[in-house]
């Protein structure tokens, strides 16, 4: 049975739920260090995600001003009931809102490492900080999807292949790729998956030329090289210096100095040594820093979309994927 909910109600429930009074622990806890260069990864959770789950399923009464009856009795409900999605909610609803949501603790584990810092915390934190832009690109992928299904339309680049047209990827992808693969088999025994139909390529279509969506990607492929080589290969070697800290190869540099000899030669040279190497700590906080705003940015076209459909266009595809009836 669909919730039956007027829209006012909800536009009026958004407006007062925040991170810090109506999230869970981690969005609670870290929101602090998510507030100013990306905020609007709490404008998604309000329009997307508050929507489907349990924290608009209460009676209210819109007294001067639309204020609520009993909001301190509201907000101090057990918030692990409130958090759950109502019953009913489409699957593909769900998982858009579990991939924000794992991004989001991503980035807060980042933080952890980098806030209390441990001997692997340089590791941790780029295999969190390189899972986040995984899980962005997945999540932006399904809500994408999302909005072509509710939009009736289709994605040309995700259209059935004629076996010629397959062929020719197959062809492009052998001469653009073949040999650095056959190298890495001899190397590492194992080959890299064939893509043919790369994420980025659909994410393009939807992004199209927007100079926030190209500037991720140039960010975002230097910070999953350098987890990489984190994850797969020696451990990246550092510089101790008595002014400087412990530097390490900037993420630019990183694919000259990937063997130790390298690294200890440099540290000969005053001219590599300022040009390629960074503190590392002081790289963790730009680094961490720069992908919140390019992510901000980035996050203003799933937002603009999903509001249109929901409270402007009233879209009856999303509204049965929501479970929810506008009176």
């Amino acid at each position: 049975m669909r919730y039956k909910v007027a829209l006012s109600k909800i536009k009026d429930i958004i407006s007062k739920l925040h991170f810090t009074n109506d999230g869970d622990s981690y969005e609670g806890l870290y929101w602090t260090f998510f507030k100013e260069r990306f905020p609007n990864c709490e404008d998604f959770w309000r329009y997307f995600i508050v929507p489907f789950t349990k924290r608009i399923d209460y009676k209210i009464k819109i007294i001067s001003g639309a204020d609520y009856t009993s909001e301190s009795e509201f907000l101090n409900q057990d918030p692990s009931e409130r958090i759950h999605s109502r019953e009913d909610i489409s699957q593909d609803i769900q998982d858009i809102g579990s991939l924000h949501y794992s991004m989001f603790v991503n980035l807060a584990y980042s933080y952890d490492n980098l806030r209390n810092f441990r001997k692997s915390s340089f590791e941790a934190f780029y295999m969190h900080l390189g899972s986040a832009c995984d899980l962005a690109e997945e999540f932006l992928l399904k809500t994408y999807l999302l909005i072509l299904e509710c939009t009736d339309q289709k994605s040309e680049i995700l259209q059935e292949l004629k076996k010629e047209d397959f062929l020719k990827r197959a062809e492009k992808w052998y001469d653009d790729n073949y040999s650095k693969v056959y190298g890495d088999y001899l190397k590492k025994g194992k080959p890299a998956p064939i893509k043919l139909l790369p994420r980025r390529n659909v994410l393009n279509e939807y992004f199209k030329d927007q100079q926030a969506w190209r500037q991720y990607k140039r960010y975002s492929q230097k910070i999953r090289e350098y987890r990489n080589i984190i994850v797969h290969d020696i451990r990246i070697g550092r510089i101790v210096t008595k002014d400087a800290g412990q530097l390490v190869p900037k993420k630019e540099k990183i694919q000259h100095y990937k063997r130790w000899s390298y690294v200890f030669a440099a540290s000969k040279d005053i001219l590599k040594l300022k040009n390629d190497f960074i503190n590392m700590k002081e790289q963790m906080v730009l680094d961490i820093g720069k992908l919140e705003i390019i992510l901000n940015k980035l996050w203003e076209r799933p937002i603009n979309d999903i509001r249109k459909l929901f409270f402007e266009d009233k879209n009856k595809i999303l509204l049965k994927k929501y479970n929810i009836d506008l009176t």
